[in-house]
């Protein structure tokens, strides 16, 4: 048997030289008429005169042989052309079947590359950026790295030498006034190197320069999207004044389009900005070794050197840096590294694993779907195979039935492939809108060449996929037993059932490795949605506010505003409890050292890293967090009384274990004589918050009475207390409740934009987006997946249980009774089933460790999800095996026997 598929095979594509048969066919036809006139008595030579007068040249003959084979072929093409639209018409069933399976599979597939197409195949839209890295700094033990502080910053850039040149920059918010509307955009304090470093020019205009820097001009550069929204693009804008902050700004630059910077995706300084102004590092900023981690360092590696080279050379800078510190804070910054990452990485490292397993999800789906239609190709070539037989009788070669086939299969994949296009557009926006902005780079995301020719590829190798396997195993079965069938198709044989029975296995497998994938993330999700953030979101918004210092130029002006917008919040109708906070829970930025008392349990001082937060009474009581013992702030925590903090659980746990903590005193700074901050008694503990996302680790935090700290505090260059979030539960919605909110704003300050407005239940379910991205696109494939493979099921034993109502006739005829039909139906789908699930069960348990990343306490190996997907599924094959089998006890014996 293998012999002889194995001869046939090589008869079929056994591959001479065009040229060298023609010659040889030529050169046997003039050697016969050379031996004719030879008989009838010609010499040889007049003989081959006389030929070559007859036919021509040997190179005249070829090329017109060549003419006439060329003609051949393409009317073979055109033939095939037609036969394969007729066998779509007469079959609207498979077609419309193997159309959708291809258009969705496909679909599907361009649609997710272009997504990773446009974050992770595309350059960033800089100057050669593989040569861009960004640095960063960390304590021993701290938890994450952070930013560099300036005076580490103005250390490294005189310092490193594997660079070309090393910028900063810092994300801080602006408000753009002297517009149509007035707006509170996302900026950046940039040095003046930044925009040499990553090698962009300004489209309108130049760029911010060291003398900017250093003289601390109040210029701006624009973004391009700004420049459009805001300006029209009107070029003549560079040279104006536009208003930041209420304070007068020239516009001296336009970026380009396709300019977009930092980009988002980074963990600091991730938001791309609209304005950039000079960094301008003040004599305080300067000076403040130890404090102020904010500022991202990025820089050009010089050619030839090497990033590995320039990571040792960080570690030895980073050994010497305290040296440079003051005497009493070298014992701080022992230890301190100095990690860094290439640009390209610190941008979409974080999205790579989760864009991966979309593609493999995909990869299968399209699987899935070329199994499908490979199995609809077979059942079909099947009853068809009487009509092949016969062509093969008339003289049709096995390469020519191949042909034909492959031209049905090919012409299936390009219609599926321009609906898959359209499936792609489609699907695409709907999952970048899903995404929101858990996706880096969204602006580089669209159809261009290489997703063109991704869905190219798609096209011409599905063919080969699902349309080679079954063309040539018809081919080669073309014999004489075709022709003496007499019904309407031939009665599927061992060899047969074994293949489409290994595709349904196929099939089973992929959609289970898709439902285990699915499941693991909905159950990571519910976990995560079941963890106690720390607060009640319920019924509470908020608002986001920063105070511009152009317009509140002191600190008592912006206390002032704070207190005025708290009693006319409380003013609103529905309001129950108001308050205010620097920080909301799920944002806590803010990281600071401090030191204890002595009868504190000993930590080294480079762990002493907490999230301070500043609120005003009414904090706690609005967002439900708990009191676990001590008391809240109260209006008579003012400047003028002892300060006072409170504490969470964590901190209280970490630095007095089976201590009551109230009583104990702590301020900001490390412990060294030098310290001057005023120490501050701690009076109460409340409950653990989220800090961040729900599945990061909850940090120590403290909360400082905020109407307690100088008038100083609030009108800080820092904006640290200028921003500020108006939170307020009430009995009303929160869309209401947030417009009544605007109007407050808006009597306060008709110029003052309001910078974010939201729920908090928006605020927990934008937290947990990535998640839910994840599992809803996974979940999205996994349901076609089963789909696709119920349909593979169903229309193999749909196709079988027609094969064969002769046999069933028969059985029938002889007893048989409908339990046994059913159960004879069943069974096989369930063997198949029981194979596919195995099979599948082992690649899941290989491809879902690579989504370790993506879980919250839940194992790759979880033995509940595997369950579930096994059951569903069989419960799936049982579900579409039905409807054949209920089919086939329909069969009427008399009618099945006539019909034979």
């Amino acid at each position: 048997m293998l012999s002889d598929f194995l001869y046939r095979l090589r008869a079929v594509f056994k591959r001479s030289t065009v040229e060298s048969e023609l010659h040889d066919e030529l050169q046997f036809h003039l050697e016969r008429q050379v031996e004719k006139y030879k008989a009838a008595g010609a010499s040889d030579e007049e003989a081959r005169r006389r030929v070559r007068l007859e036919f021509g040249g040997m190179e005249q003959i070829k090329e017109q042989c060549r003419e006439a084979r060329g003609t051949h072929l393409f009317d073979d093409f055109r033939q095939d052309l037609r036969l394969a639209l007729r066998m779509f018409r007469c079959s609207p069933g498979f077609t419309a079947i193997a159309l959708a399976a291809l258009a969705v599979g496909i679909g599907a597939n361009t649609a997710v590359f272009s997504i990773v197409n446009g974050i992770l195949l595309k350059s960033l839209p800089y100057k050669d950026p593989q040569q861009l890295v960004v640095m960063f700094e960390q304590l021993p033990n701290a938890p994450a790295k952070f930013g560099f502080s300036p005076p580490d910053f103005e250390i490294a850039r005189e310092t490193f030498k594997s660079y070309s040149g090393i910028a900063a920059y810092q994300g801080i918010g602006y408000e753009v006034s002297g517009v149509t509307q007035p707006m509170r955009v996302v900026g950046a304090r940039v040095t003046a190197d930044l925009f040499p470093v990553l090698g962009v020019a300004p489209h309108v205009g130049r760029w911010i320069t060291s003398d900017d820097d250093k003289q601390g001009s109040h210029v701006v550069v624009l973004s391009h999207g700004l420049w459009a929204r805001a300006f029209g693009q009107d070029p003549s804008v560079v040279g104006r004044a536009i208003t930041l902050d209420r304070q007068p700004y020239t516009v001296i630059g336009v970026m380009p389009e396709r300019f977009e910077f930092p980009p988002r995706g980074a963990v600091l300084n991730g938001e791309p900005a609209e304005v950039f102004v000079p960094m301008s590092f003040s004599q305080v900023e300067r000076e403040g070794f130890g404090m102020r981690y904010n500022t991202t360092v990025v820089a050009r590696l010089k050619p030839g050197v090497r990033f590995e080279q320039a990571r040792a050379e960080a570690t030895t800078i980073a050994q010497s840096l305290p040296e440079r510190y003051p005497p009493v804070l070298r014992g701080f910054a022992g230890g301190i590294a100095i990690p860094m990452n290439p640009l390209t990485e610190e941008t979409v490292g974080g999205s790579r694993r989760m864009l991966l397993v979309l593609m493999a999800a995909v990869a299968m789906v399209l699987l899935v779907g070329c199994a499908d239609v490979a199995n609809l190709i077979l059942t079909q070539s099947l009853s068809r195979q009487r009509d092949l037989a016969i062509r093969s009788a008339l003289g049709a070669s096995p390469s020519r039935v191949i042909r034909q086939l492959l031209t049905e299969a090919l012409m299936l994949s390009i219609a599926g492939s321009a609906l898959g296009l359209l499936v792609a557009y489609s699907s695409m926006q709907s999952l970048l809108y899903l995404a929101g902005k858990t996706l880096p780079r969204t602006e580089s995301i669209g159809f261009d060449y290489r997703v063109v020719l991704f869905t190219v590829i798609l096209a011409l190798i599905t063919p080969v996929l699902f349309g080679a396997m079954p063309a040539i195993r018809t081919a080669f079965r073309m014999d004489g037993e075709a022709l003496k069938e007499r019904g309407r198709g031939a009665t599927p044989g061992r060899a047969h059932g074994r293949l489409v029975g290994a595709l349904v296995v196929a099939q089973v497998a992929l959609a289970l490795m898709l439902s285990v994938g699915a499941g693991l993330l909905a159950r990571s999700f519910v976990r995560l949605l079941s963890t106690d953030p720390g607060f009640r979101s319920e019924q509470v918004a908020s608002i986001t506010l920063t105070l511009p210092s152009g317009r509140y130029t002191n600190g008592r002006q912006v206390r002032t505003f704070y207190e005025q917008a708290i009693e006319a919040a409380r003013e609103i109708p529905g309001t129950i409890l108001v308050a205010i906070g620097n920080d909301l829970p799920l944002g806590v930025r803010e990281r600071r050292a401090f030191s204890s008392d002595a009868n504190t349990r000993p930590i080294p001082d480079v762990s002493r890293l907490i999230a301070p937060t500043w609120i005003s009474p009414g904090y706690f009581e609005s967002l439900g967090i708990p009191l676990k013992r001590g008391r809240l702030f109260t209006d008579a925590d003012r400047p003028d009384t002892p300060p006072v903090v409170i504490v969470n659980q964590k901190l209280a746990q970490m630095f007095w274990p089976g201590e009551d903590p109230i009583g104990h005193r702590i301020r900001w700074g490390i412990d060294i004589p030098q310290n001057q901050s005023p120490w501050m008694t701690i009076v109460g503990v409340v409950g653990d918050v989220k800090q961040a996302a729900l599945d990061t680790p909850t940090l120590p935090q403290v909360y400082v009475a905020v109407f307690q700290e100088p008038p100083p505090m609030f009108g800080s260059g820092s904006g640290l207390l200028r921003t500020f979030n108006l939170i307020v539960r009430s009995s009303r919605t929160s869309a209401s409740l947030i417009a009544d909110l605007r109007g407050v704003v808006r009597h306060l300050d008709p110029a003052l934009p309001v910078s974010k407005a939201q729920s908090l239940t928006d605020m927990i379910s934008d937290s947990v987006k990535p998640q839910r991205f994840s599992m809803t696109v996974v979940m999205l494939f996994a349901s076609i997946g089963l789909g696709l493979a119920a349909i593979g099921i169903y229309g193999v034993l749909a196709k079988v249980i027609s094969q064969q109502s002769h046999e069933i006739g028969v059985r029938m005829a002889l007893g048989a009774t409908a339990g046994s039909l059913v159960w004879m139906v069943l069974r096989r789908a369930l063997i198949l089933m029981g194979i596919g699930v195995g099979t599948g069960a082992a690649g899941a348990l290989a491809l879902t460790r690579f989504m370790a990343g993506l879980l919250y306490e839940i194992q790759p190996t979880d033995a509940v999800t595997f369950f579930g997907a096994a059951v569903s599924l069989a419960a799936l094959a049982v579900v579409v095996s039905l409807i054949p089998a209920w089919r086939a006890t329909r069969i009427d014996p008399l009618i099945a026997l006539r019909a034979e």
